[in-house]
């Protein structure tokens, strides 16, 4: 799987986890294209497909595009801001054990692209 497909794949699980439908698309007050945004703007997300270099060193410009992602996304009028992960766990695991107390209302999730299990990493 690649990045491009694992946003499809977040597409077809998240909605059946939040029980709306996805579209790529906008939100008012923030100028960025977002991968998961519901219908009615309420639920509003992006996919990272991330790994670490190299399968074992820490991925500094990813952890600056997870920040950058973070801080947009508390910009956003929403009920429910994510960010989604898939491909290696750790990358948004080692994000959140160094940066998760800064985080106020952005939920992270893994989805395991093997088995389809979404799970809950950090709940804002």
């Amino acid at each position: 799987m690649d990045a491009r497909s694992f946003e499809g794949y977040c597409n077809n699980l998240l909605r059946d986890f939040f029980g709306v439908k996805f579209r790529k698309g906008s939100v008012r007050g923030v100028p960025k294209k977002w991968d998961l945004v519901s219908f009615d703007g309420k639920i509003v997300g992006d996919a990272k497909f991330f790994s670490l270099v190299r399968g074992e060193k820490l991925p500094p410009a990813k952890f600056s595009n997870i920040a950058e992602h973070v801080w947009l996304l508390e910009k956003v009028e929403a009920d429910i801001k994510f960010l989604v992960f898939g491909n290696d766990r750790r990358v948004p695991e080692i994000w959140l054990e160094r940066y998760g107390s800064l985080l106020e209302r952005v939920r992270f999730f893994f989805i395991d692209h093997e088995t389809g299990t979404v799970e809950e990493l950090y709940k804002a």
